[in-house]
């Protein structure tokens, strides 16, 4: 089980191994390392943006489908009686 608390300079290590594989992985799947590298930024902003909105979606409240309808009792009705 890896540390959670790793030092700032193994955390980066650890993600530019990561995006170097990223790169390597679509730039040789034909899309280019420059294309990739401008979309991998897009990608970033993108989640920052989203993170500083919302920094823990773990927290937000899920709505669940109400089960109130006359055939939610009753699952066998749903094949026709059996």
């Amino acid at each position: 089980m890896t540390n959670s608390l790793q030092s700032p300079e193994r955390l980066s290590q650890q993600l530019d191994d990561a995006v170097a594989g990223i790169i390597d992985r679509f730039a040789s799947e034909g899309h280019g390392t420059a294309r990739v590298i401008e979309t991998l930024q897009d990608v970033l902003t993108k989640r920052q943006i989203a993170y500083d909105r919302d920094p823990d979606t773990a927290d937000d409240s899920i709505e669940e489908p109400s089960n109130d309808w006359p055939a939610a009792d009753n699952p066998s009705d749903r094949d026709g009686g059996s």
